[in-house]
């Protein structure tokens, strides 16, 4: 059985089964209008209202591309030691690339290019 504290607009469960009792609670809020909304397309369903919110939250999870782990500083220093080593290894007497191709860009930009 569900119950509507309108003074919040926040639903709640008066009832769990047994079986329920491994799950835990989400608590949401809602205006009045979000509520109906809601509870009319649940309804149309033939679906409680958590079980509707429920599945609609999950489907919404499930269609978020799953974020990568972050790395830890040591990964990336490491990363970035690898990829100056490539560099590096194309560019063995260590020219200034970034200002040579600013100077490209420069002289391109005066030639009209």
């Amino acid at each position: 059985m569900m119950t509507l504290d309108h003074s919040a607009s926040c639903i709640h469960n008066v009832y769990m089964s047994s079986s329920v009792a491994l799950r835990k609670p989400l608590g949401i809020r809602a205006t009045p209008e979000e509520h109906e909304r809601i509870t009319q397309a649940a309804q149309r369903e033939h679906r409680s209202v958590n079980s509707f919110v429920l599945r609609a939250a999950l489907q919404a999870a499930e269609a978020q591309p799953s974020a990568k782990p972050r790395r830890t500083r040591e990964e990336i220093m490491a990363i970035l030691k690898a990829a100056r080593g490539e560099v590096q290894a194309h560019n063995p007497n260590n020219r200034d690339l970034l200002a040579e191709l600013i100077a490209e860009r420069r002289e391109a930009a005066a030639r009209g290019e």
